[in-house]
């Protein structure tokens, strides 16, 4: 499915390439003084913000693909102009209960940053899927999260760690087995080009990472197609 769809990827792409480009426009870091640690935070809001939506869109693309066997592109980005705005809350929204349950955690000892963390994800994983595919308001796609989680916990528990894996995990891997290329070719000794390297395998990981998720969320909502 995702071969005969490459087209998954574009969105999550343009995400990606638009992240690079953010964090060279608003440069800075917590530890730079006051300047820094706002251009940081900015950054990082609106790179959220953008991811999300480029996930979304694939999302689309990605329920189109499992319904009909192809998904235009266009069709896609249009019904997530549509639903641009719920998206956008729903990405939000889900980042701050991550964010809640990682501050939390950090009182906890020992396992407690570790896994409240991935207990938020496991039940507000279709958050964005909500969002994009049910057309779900912003703030009730975490309730419609919720919902679909306590109903199908065996299929989130696999997507839930096909996410970690994926995001948290694979893309560092990938770039350490082609450490050997990278170093043997001076292209990528530029930050620049080797940034939308890392931009390119997260965009096709997001995209795979979309697929997976639309057909688990719409499966556990509404039924096998």
């Amino acid at each position: 499915m995702f071969a005969r769809n490459p087209q998954i990827v574009l969105a999550p792409l343009l995400a990606a390439v638009a992240r690079v480009l953010l964090f060279k426009v608003m440069p800075g870091d917590a530890g730079s003084g006051l300047l820094g640690g706002v251009n940081s935070s900015i950054a990082g809001l609106l790179a959220q913000l953008i991811e999300g939506l480029g996930l979304g869109v694939a999302l689309i693309v990605a329920d189109g693909a499992w319904r009909r066997g192809r998904a235009p592109f266009d069709d896609a980005w249009e019904d997530a102009r549509r639903k641009a705005g719920g998206i956008l809350l729903a990405t939000l929204g889900f980042s701050f209960i991550v964010y809640v349950a990682a501050i939390a955690g950090s009182i906890v000892p020992f396992v407690g940053p570790l896994v409240l963390p991935l207990v938020a994800e496991f039940f507000f994983i279709y958050t964005i899927p909500a969002a994009a595919i049910g057309g779900t308001p912003g703030a009730a796609a975490l309730q419609a999260s919720l919902d679909v989680a306590r109903r199908a916990p065996g299929a989130t528990l696999l997507v839930t760690a096909l996410y970690i894996v994926s995001f948290a995990l694979l893309p560092t891997l990938v770039i350490q087995a082609m450490q050997p290329l990278l170093l043997g070719t001076s292209i990528f000794s530029s930050d620049v080009v080797s940034s939308l390297l890392v931009a390119g395998i997260k965009a096709i990981v997001t995209g795979y990472v979309a697929l997976v998720l639309a057909k688990t969320f719409t499966d556990a909502s509404y039924g096998r197609y």
